[in-house]
């Protein structure tokens, strides 16, 4: 039997459909209204699903095309079993976030249980991934929407069409998270319900059109990749996680949901899981039973458009185009939200620029995001977009190597946080029951199974990349390392120039709780032994050029290298501490101890930069003609007053 009329049929189809969602997100926007209510600008469980469920929901664009050369027929058993998996991932997040329920995701469970090193390695591989994933989506929501012309469109149009979703995001987004996550929330339940509406509809066709049907394509199943290898088949279940990297996003805004935070992570995890397992292998399925083979070979990358143009004629393609051009530019979103909570996060501790931090809400109640980190973003994937609008394919790979090591990341942080004291009031309900203990320390199963099964996808993927995957991989990584190690170094050294190692207050400043910082500064300069004698030295002499007035002494070590361990650092405070200050209390003085890296020559630069020097002290030592033509030097070099005692 024959279905007839499939333009009549699309239109009936489509207009039920049409009026069950308009009522369906009706009551969606009430709940979603009363929650806010409730809960101020927190996200509900709904929102933050929608987030999620846009970014993973994306993959049955691309999926089946993606596995089909890899593993032939066979792909649809891998999406199912990657589904399955994602129950693992799911108890896996639960349980991180509930020994840590802090924004941040992977760096965040690397830097409680590493230290901030390596968590700053994770930081910046997240932040290549939500790169790749502005300017993949944004890229691949333009072509299928010039897919709807009936000119191919050049790639400069493309880049401008995908500049659209990067702009309204990142304006959006200064507002808050929560305002742009309404809208993605919607086009994510549109696409999950037309995907179910295809699922019946296609096994209807099926099964109405059986006859018509050749299962004889079956008889090989893997007519492009030959004969199916343990290596190729553990290759095919590795592309296949490319549908999950949604799941990180999550972790990164998990301080905005809805208390009870875990029980909201609970909600939005179980839906995306059980959305996507009735939507994406059944899709997979049709795509590759209903259409023949040469249909599914030469059309991979648009395989749905296919079916659906098969089951409801131009109408249902045209819907489902649309449906990929909204779906893939909310998928956008997902990279703004998950990059804006990583960038906070390392912000407040100190891993990127504070004035990323800055917000207008006190001025503007309506504008309660973050401009200064939403804008730039947005600048940085136009880039990034217009930069590789005709590598999509090797993005889509860096896309997906980085997004599986942040995962992994996130496994091995857990595995690592249930050897440390567990916080108080962690809910014991999302921390697993199976465990082992090796030497002591205790493995929790189900998140060291995923890492190992993520950390091998990583892998393999990695040993199958091209090189020009990796090269971009490497450019995009190593930038990113660079400008936050920069930035690193720029505080330190800030901090080196100005603040002090050890400062006291004598005389009338020694119960001051501020102490004073204009009063006329001399610098000793001190690198050897005999330093005791050299600063009561000094100390009586500048008391009697100043008539015993108060006066601020900065005792300076230049390391020059020379030791690391710290020991003229110690020796330094231990004889100002103990010996010099107990001698000298009746003299109204600060005395301050400044260690700094480098030569003698620059660590005085920089301190000139900072202090206002009234006169540089040398003592004298055994061979006074070197110490003098040392101090005629530094008295030219940085025009100072240089006095030897």
């Amino acid at each position: 039997m024959r279905i007839q009329s499939l333009e009549f049929t699309s239109y009936l189809f489509i207009g039920i459909f049409s009026k069950i969602f308009a009522e369906t997100l009706t009551k969606v926007e009430y709940s979603l209204a009363s929650s806010e209510q409730a809960a101020g600008h927190r996200l509900s469980w709904v929102i933050a699903a929608g987030i999620v469920g846009a970014d993973i929901g994306t993959s049955v664009f691309y999926g089946t095309g993606i596995l089909f050369p890899i593993v032939g027929y066979l792909a649809p058993v891998f999406v199912l079993t990657t589904c399955l998996m994602m129950w693992l991932f799911k108890a896996t997040y639960q349980e991180g976030l509930a020994m840590s329920p802090y924004n941040g995701g992977a760096y965040s469970m690397i830097l409680r249980s590493l230290g901030r090193r390596v968590a700053v390695f994770a930081g910046a591989l997240t932040f290549v991934s939500y790169l790749a994933t502005a300017a993949v989506s944004s890229l691949s929501g333009a072509k299928y929407l010039g897919s709807l012309s009936a000119s191919s469109m050049s790639a400069s149009n493309v880049v401008l069409l995908s500049f659209i979703p990067i702009v309204l995001f990142g304006l959006l987004n200064t507002k808050g998270i929560k305002e742009p996550a309404k809208l993605v929330t919607a086009i994510a339940g549109f696409h999950f319900f037309l995907l179910m509406i295809m699922v019946v509809w296609g096994f209807g066709f099926l099964i109405f059109n059986i006859s018509e049907i050749d299962f004889s394509k079956l008889n090989n199943l893997n007519p492009m990749g030959g004969e199916l290898s343990w290596p190729l088949i553990l290759y095919g279940f590795s592309a296949a996680f490319l549908g999950i990297t949604g799941f990180e996003s999550a972790a990164q805004i998990v301080e905005e949901l809805e208390t009870p935070t875990l029980v909201t992570v609970s909600k939005l995890y179980k839906a995306v899981v059980i959305l996507v397992s009735l939507t994406a292998p059944f899709i997979s399925f049709l795509c590759l039973i209903l259409l023949t083979q040469d249909q599914v070979v030469n059309n991979l990358e648009t395989l749905l458009s296919l079916l659906a143009s098969k089951l409801g004629g131009k109408f249902l393609l045209t819907v489902i185009v649309t449906d990929a051009t909204l779906t893939l530019f909310a998928a956008t979103n997902t990279a703004f939200v998950g990059f804006i909570g990583l960038a906070t996060t390392m912000a407040k501790q100190g891993n990127l620029p504070s004035p990323l931090l800055f917000r207008v809400a006190h001025k503007y109640p309506n504008i309660q995001g973050y401009p200064m980190i939403a804008l730039p973003f947005m600048v940085v994937a136009m880039m990034m977009s217009a930069f590789v609008a005709g590598e999509v394919e090797i993005v889509a790979k860096v896309y997906e190597i980085a997004f599986l090591g942040v995962m992994v990341s996130f496994c091995a942080g857990v595995v690592l946080m249930r050897n440390r004291s567990i916080r108080k009031g962690t809910p014991s309900e999302f921390l697993t029951k199976y465990v082992f203990e090796i030497q002591g320390r205790v493995i929790p199963v189900i998140p060291l199974v995923s890492g190992l099964i993520l950390g091998l996808a990583t892998l393999t993927v990695f040993s199958h990349a091209k090189p020009d995957v990796l090269l971009m991989l490497e450019t995009l990584l190593g930038i990113t390392l660079l400008g936050m190690a920069y930035y690193r170094w720029g505080v330190l050294e800030t901090r080196l120039e100005s603040r002090h190692d050890l400062r006291l207050g004598l005389g009338k400043f020694s119960k001051v709780m501020d102490l004073p910082s204009d009063l006329p500064t001399y610098v000793l300069c001190a690198g050897g032994t005999g330093a005791r004698q050299l600063i009561a030295k000094t100390i009586k002499s500048v008391c009697r050029k100043k008539k015993n007035g108060p006066f601020e002494l900065v005792v300076f070590h230049a390391e020059e290298g020379k030791d690391p361990e710290g020991f003229f650092f110690e020796l330094l405070q231990r004889v100002i501490s103990q010996q010099i200050a107990p001698s000298f209390t009746d003299k109204d003085l600060i005395l301050t101890v400044k260690i700094m890296p480098g030569s003698l020559e620059e660590g005085l630069h920089t301190m000139k930069r900072t202090v206002n020097i009234a006169s540089l002290i040398f003592g004298s030592g055994r061979n006074k003609e070197a110490t003098q033509k040392v101090a005629d030097q530094i008295r030219d070099e940085l025009e100072l007053d240089v006095l030897l005692v």
